[in-house]
């Protein structure tokens, strides 16, 4: 038999093998990712999400109800754990995993590196999706305010903007960046904010509290949580218009119509 057919064979009946990740995350694009990405990705499995930034996030698990079980097979029948950043290198010999997915942000330049050589250095690729990659389409118009890293008066502007559209007349919409720190992710997977006392609801930390009351008092919907997809679909059914997406470069949402950065 010539070369090129048995070669050609051998290749059809070749098995592909598992791509094993780990996500490295801070409680936000990490689960976006996840959800909109890997979870469905063929021959891909989740060994671990990793965890830093934030004090007392790592250490919990990802539930298996947000896991897409049903479109993947049932690949995460216990959730996926959480664990924290620096245990990074022993996760990766613990769960042969072959690549390493960066999922969060204000990181500079250098430290991005480090983490990159971190990975490279313990036999893992070190990837980081576009946000093309993980993008959900909205059916009602969009207005998107985001920046490269906090504190530059996101929220400032995405009030000043909601103001402007009520005062038009439309019923707007706002989703905020997530910021899901409770220990329970699935109380956490789509929260709406109309009242005060949602925040008691949702055990909203003080961090969430700064930034939800201030659209609560405007009278603002507003709209957050861990499952950006389903957060997306709920505000959809109680905007007239205009969905105003507060955040930063960590999440990708919506394919918008406009883009304030």
């Amino acid at each position: 038999m010539p070369a090129t057919l048995t070669a050609a064979r051998h290749f059809s009946t070749a098995v592909a093998e598992t791509e094993k990740v780990i996500i490295m995350g801070a409680a936000g694009r990490d689960f976006h990712d996840f959800i909109t990405y890997w979870s469905t990705k063929p021959n891909t499995e989740v060994k671990a999400i990793t965890e830093t930034q934030i004090p007392g996030i790592d250490n919990r698990v990802f539930p298996k109800e947000l896991c897409r079980n049903d479109k993947n097979g049932n690949l995460y029948p216990k959730g996926i754990q959480i664990y924290p950043e620096d245990s990074l290198e022993d996760l990766i010999r613990q769960t042969k995993a072959t690549t390493c997915a960066l999922a969060y942000s204000d990181l500079p330049y250098n430290v991005v590196g480090s983490l990159a050589s971190r990975v490279n250095a313990a036999g893992c690729k070190f990837v980081q999706l576009s946000p093309e990659s993980t993008m959900v389409e909205s059916t009602k118009p969009m207005i998107a305010v985001c920046a490269s890293r906090t504190g530059v008066g996101k929220s400032q502007t995405t009030r000043y903007i909601a103001n402007y559209f009520k005062d038009k007349g439309l019923k707007v919409a706002v989703i905020r960046h997530p910021m899901p720190y409770d220990k329970d992710l699935l109380s956490q997977a789509v929260q709406r904010y109309e009242t005060v006392e949602d925040m008691d609801k949702y055990h909203c930390t003080i961090e969430e509290r700064e930034e939800y009351w201030k659209h609560i008092v405007d009278g603002n919907l507003l709209f957050a949580g861990v499952d950006y997809p389903a957060i997306l679909r709920e505000a959809e059914k109680e905007a007239d218009g205009t969905l105003s997406l507060e955040g930063c470069a960590a999440v990708s949402v919506q394919k918008l119509k406009t883009h304030f950065v």
